[in-house]
């Protein structure tokens, strides 16, 4: 079948249609590729570079830094805390923050530059055609900021207060609430402040801080119960050294709660007994003989803390009679202790929390627990010893309620 005229005519024009589209593209394709190799080895910034929101695409170097410079002069303030009425600062060279002008200028001159020809140019397409975006980042010193913050923190921080029961002037159980403490944590303000400081977006505002509430070991809810006086005993001891001691230990008790089903330790509460900690030589008893150490004196106040316990209704779980029986108390009503050997030890089994007091003035010592009238269920409690046995008898009313055998010990017969 042979071709129309027509057909060919149209055939010949497209022919050279063609070929002159693919002349065009190879000469416009030659001329960008020469443009590109010019921006590449010039000095300005490609076109689409962008940086807040500000095109910067024909900035030399120069005209960048003043750029960035004048961009880190607006976002860098110094920084204001507050806590309640009071306000802390902190400027960017007490932290050492200062703005990476020069590697931001240096990104914004590396698009459409550093590779090769084609890549070049297809750098600069891409960044003509979608925009390529700079961010001026910061660094500060972290060693400096933390110091700050914690500057901060020990004007803000408080410690907790203990709620107390103590006697008042006429004898009555008076109650202190407790305090709750505060504290700030510096990690976390810190760690928080990081991206805000490198990126430069502080905060323009007050950055208010939030301490951390800290309970006490003891609330005002911890005694909200204490209503009475379960139980108290007082021993007498001479002035002195020993006395010295005697002192000390009452304080390591007093002031404690021991809460329902808790286990109070005599030892773990007071302590070693060494010259470090403020104790003295005195009498002490070891291994069967009279002798000296530090902290004579002390297992009168573990002895008495025992009746006290015994008369409030509590349960002992770890007692030990001294080797000879004690001039300070009755026999059988003593409790012994020594540094890591012997221990004192009882558990509150009532419904509510017990609140121990001790006082060593002058030459008395006097041990009371605190507790809830309720637990005893309206009983009194007395201790009644058969020779060297010993039995806490329960009255209501009088009437006998229960008789309860604690124990019979064997002292030895000090030699002289």
């Amino acid at each position: 079948m042979e071709t129309s005229e027509v057909q060919k005519f149209n055939l010949k024009n497209f022919l050279s249609t063609k070929t002159a589209v693919v002349a065009t593209v190879a000469l416009v394709g030659a001329g960008a590729m020469a443009f590109s190799t010019s921006v590449a080895s010039g000095d300005k910034i490609v076109l689409g570079v962008r940086s807040e929101g500000q095109p910067i695409g024909g900035m030399d170097k120069l005209s960048a830094e003043k750029f960035f410079t004048n961009v880190a002069a607006q976002k860098i303030h110094t920084l204001t805390f507050r806590y309640g009425n009071e306000e802390f600062t902190v400027t960017p060279e007490e932290i050492s923050l200062k703005p990476l002008v020069n590697k931001a200028t240096n990104e914004a001159f590396g698009y459409g530059r550093g590779g090769s020809l084609v890549d070049n140019f297809n750098g600069q397409i891409k960044c003509a055609l979608n925009g390529r975006d700079v961010k001026l980042t910061a660094e500060y010193d972290a060693t400096l900021l933390d110091a700050k913050l914690n500057e901060i923190a020990a004007k803000v921080n408080r410690d907790p207060v203990n709620a107390v029961c103590e006697f008042g002037s006429n004898g009555a159980i008076e109650k202190i609430p407790g305090v709750i403490g505060k504290k700030l944590d510096t990690v976390k303000l810190a760690e928080d402040l990081r991206e805000p400081l490198t990126t430069l977006n502080l905060p323009k505002g007050v950055i208010e801080l939030e301490p951390q509430d800290i309970a006490p070991f003891i609330t005002t809810e911890d005694i909200a119960q204490i209503d009475t006086v379960l139980g108290t005993y007082s021993t007498y001891y001479y002035p002195g050294d020993r006395g010295d001691n005697i002192w000390i230990a009452a304080n390591s008790i007093s002031d404690k709660i021991v809460k329902p089903s808790w286990t109070f330790s005599f030892n773990d509460t007071v302590g070693p007994r060494t010259w470090d900690n403020g104790y003295k030589v005195a009498g002490v008893i070891i291994n069967g003989k009279p002798d000296v150490d530090y902290g004579g004196g002390v297992c009168q106040v573990s002895s008495t803390l025992y009746n006290a316990v015994l008369l409030a209704g509590l349960t002992p779980t770890e007692r030990t009679p001294h080797f000879f029986a004690s001039s300070y108390i009755g026999l059988a009503r003593d409790a012994t202790v020594a540094d890591g050997q012997i221990d004192f030890k009882f558990r509150n089994d009532l419904l509510h929390n017990v609140y121990l007091i001790a006082e060593a003035s002058g030459s008395t010592l006097t041990v009371s627990v605190l507790g809830t009238k309720a637990d005893l269920n309206g009983a009194d409690i007395s201790l009644e010893t058969e020779g060297t046995s010993l039995y806490r008898v329960w009255r209501n009313g009088g009437e006998v309620i229960r008789d309860e055998y604690l124990h019979t010990d064997v002292y030895e017969t000090p030699k002289t």
